[in-house]
C-alpha cells in the first residue's frame, strides 16, 4: 500500500502537474520557473506562498555574476530607487547593501537529487547545507557542479531563458504569479 502512494505521488509530478510561476521584469520580458514539489516540497511550498501573497511584486535582481548566477529575493530590495546598481557596483556582481533580508521564515535545507545545471533555481543560503533557504534564490546561469548537495535545487527555468540571459542587477521584477496549466 506504501508503495502504491509512493509511486502515485511520483507520477503527480510530471511536468505537466508541476506548480509554474511566471516573472515578469521591467524592461527585459517574461519567464517561467516549473517548480519541483517532488524534490523539494517543503521549499516549493514556501516559495509559492511568497509567490501567491506577492512578495516578490517590486523586487530587483540585486546579484548578478556573470558565468555564475543571478539573484533576487530580498525584500529591502523594493526601496532602491532607479540608477542603484549603476551607484552601487558591488564586490564580483554582487551587492554590499543587499543580500541580507528575507520574508522571516526559513524552510529546513531538502537534500534531493537535483543538480545546479544552467538555468537550474536554487536557494540562496547563510551558509551552505544550512536550515536557512527563506525567500532569496539564483538561476544558475552556468553549470555549476560545485553548488551540489550544498545549495537545494527547487525549480527550473522552462520559459524565457532568453530574458533570464539578459538580467541584469537592478532589473525590478513587476509580478511574479502562478500560472494554470
Amino acid at each position: 500500500m506504501v508503495n502504491a502512494l509512493v509511486l502515485a505521488l511520483a507520477a503527480g509530478s510530471s511536468p505537466e502537474t508541476r506548480p509554474a510561476v511566471v516573472l515578469r521584469v521591467e524592461g527585459r520580458g517574461a519567464f517561467t520557473m516549473e517548480m519541483r514539489p517532488d524534490q523539494a516540497p517543503l521549499l516549493v511550498g514556501h516559495v509559492l506562498r511568497l509567490v501567491d501573497s506577492g512578495f516578490y511584486d517590486g523586487l530587483l535582481i540585486h546579484r548578478k555574476v556573470p558565468g555564475f548566477v543571478v539573484q533576487a529575493g530580498d525584500p529591502a530590495s523594493r526601496r532602491v530607487t532607479p540608477g542603484w546598481a549603476r551607484k552601487n557596483p558591488g564586490e564580483r556582481g554582487g551587492t554590499k547593501t543587499l543580500g541580507d533580508g528575507g520574508s522571516g521564515r526559513t524552510v529546513r535545507f531538502e537534500i534531493n537529487d537535483l543538480t545546479h545545471r544552467k538555468y537550474t533555481v536554487g536557494m540562496a543560503l547563510e551558509a551552505p547545507m544550512s536550515d536557512t533557504g527563506d525567500s532569496q534564490w539564483f538561476i544558475n546561469l552556468a553549470d555549476n557542479a560545485r553548488l551540489n548537495g550544498m545549495y537545494v535545487v527547487f525549480a527550473e527555468v522552462t520559459a524565457g531563458r532568453d530574458v533570464v540571459d539578459r538580467l541584469e542587477r537592478g532589473d525590478r521584477i513587476l509580478s511574479a504569479r502562478r500560472v494554470q496549466r
